[in-house]
C-alpha cells in the first residue's frame, strides 16, 4: 500500500495545504513569469521553507512542492541556464530543490504525524488556455521528464493540478503510471458537468479510472462552484474525491467579488465534506489561516 492510499485508510479528512504562488507574492516574492513560482527556489528559497512550516503547523497532512513550474518548457521560454546547464538539467535540479525545501520542513515543523510530500505536476501551458495545450507527444514527453524528476527527488506521492484538458489528463495519467507511486488527479472545471476544454468531466473520469488513482479533486475555482461540480463527480465513480478552492472567481475579471474569508471557506468546506470529500485545502489566494480554520473538520 502507497503512503496516499495509507493516509486515506488512516484519516476521514485530510487536510492539503494552501496556495504557494500567490503566498510568495504576498511574501514579496518576485514571481514575474516565465518563471513565476520557480523563481523564489533560486533567490528566496528561506520564503519557500517557511511557507511550507506555516502549514504544517496549521495542521496540513500533505504538502505540496512548489514545483509548478520547474519543467525544462519554463526554463527555455526564460532563457534560463545557470552555469552552462541545459533546460532539462536546470529543471530537474530545481525540481530537486524544491523537493528538498519539502522535506527539510517536514523535519523542521512535523511531530510524529508527519506530512506527505506531494509532487506537483502542472499543464504545461498557461492553466486557463485550453487552446494551448500541446500535441499528445509532447505533453507524454515533458510530463514523463517531470515526473522523473519528482520520483528521484523522493516525494511521498504525486498531485497532479489545474488539469484543463482531456489530451493532457491522458497523457499525465498515462505517465504516472509508469511509476510505483500514489496520486491525486485536480481538474479545473468550466461548470459542474465539463472540463475548462469544454469537453465533459465524465469522459475524463473514464480516463482516470483506467489508472487508478488514490483520488480525484476539484480546484482553481470560487469556492461556490464547487459543490455541484463534487455532486457530478460522486455520480460518476468510487473514487475518493477532494477540493481546494480559490479564495475568488479566476474568471471574474472585469467585476470580482470581495475575496471569500477563512471563515466563509470554511462553511464551504463544510459541505464539501457533507458530500464525501475526503481532501481538503485550498488554492489561489488561500494562505495558513484557511488552512488553521479547517483543522476541526478532521
Amino acid at each position: 500500500m502507497g503512503k496516499l492510499a495509507e493516509l486515506l485508510n488512516t484519516k476521514k479528512i485530510i487536510l492539503l495545504d494552501g496556495a504557494m504562488g500567490t503566498e510568495l507574492q504576498k511574501r514579496g516574492c518576485d514571481i514575474s513569469l516565465p518563471l513565476w513560482s520557480a523563481k523564489p527556489l533560486m533567490d528566496r528559497p528561506d520564503v519557500v521553507r517557511h511557507i511550507h512550516i506555516d502549514y504544517i503547523d496549521c495542521g496540513a497532512d500533505i504538502i505540496t512542492t512548489n514545483t509548478f513550474r520547474t519543467q525544462r518548457r519554463t526554463f527555455e521560454k526564460a532563457n534560463y541556464q545557470p552555469e552552462g546547464k541545459t533546460y532539462a538539467e536546470t529543471a530537474k535540479e530545481l525540481s530537486k530543490t524544491a523537493v528538498d525545501l519539502a522535506q527539510d520542513a517536514v523535519m523542521i515543523a512535523s511531530d510524529e504525524n508527519e506530512p506527505l510530500v506531494a509532487g506537483c505536476i502542472s499543464p504545461l501551458e498557461d492553466c486557463y488556455s485550453p487552446e494551448l495545450v500541446p500535441d499528445m507527444d509532447t505533453l507524454c514527453t515533458e510530463h514523463y521528464e517531470h515526473i522523473q524528476n519528482l520520483v528521484d527527488a523522493g516525494c511521498d506521492m504525486l498531485l497532479a493540478e489545474t488539469m484543463i484538458s482531456l489530451r493532457e489528463i491522458s497523457a499525465v495519467v498515462n505517465q504516472i503510471h509508469k511509476f510505483e507511486i500514489d496520486y491525486a488527479i485536480s481538474i479545473t472545471p468550466k461548470n459542474d458537468k465539463e472540463l475548462l476544454s469544454g469537453e465533459t468531466i465524465s469522459d475524463a473520469v473514464k480516463v482516470i479510472e483506467k489508472y487508478s488513482p488514490q483520488a480525484i479533486l476539484v480546484n482553481c475555482i470560487h469556492p461556490a462552484k464547487v459543490e455541484p461540480v463534487l455532486i457530478h463527480l460522486k455520480s460518476l465513480t468510487e473514487i475518493p474525491l477532494g477540493a481546494y478552492a480559490n479564495t475568488g472567481d479566476p474568471f471574474e475579471k472585469e467585476n470580482p467579488k470581495p475575496p471569500v474569508t477563512p471563515d466563509e471557506y470554511l462553511n464551504y468546506a463544510k459541505r464539501w465534506k457533507q458530500l464525501g470529500a475526503r481532501i481538503l485545502g485550498g488554492c489561489c489566494g488561500t494562505n495558513p489561516m484557511y488552512i488553521l480554520k479547517m483543522r476541526g473538520l478532521r
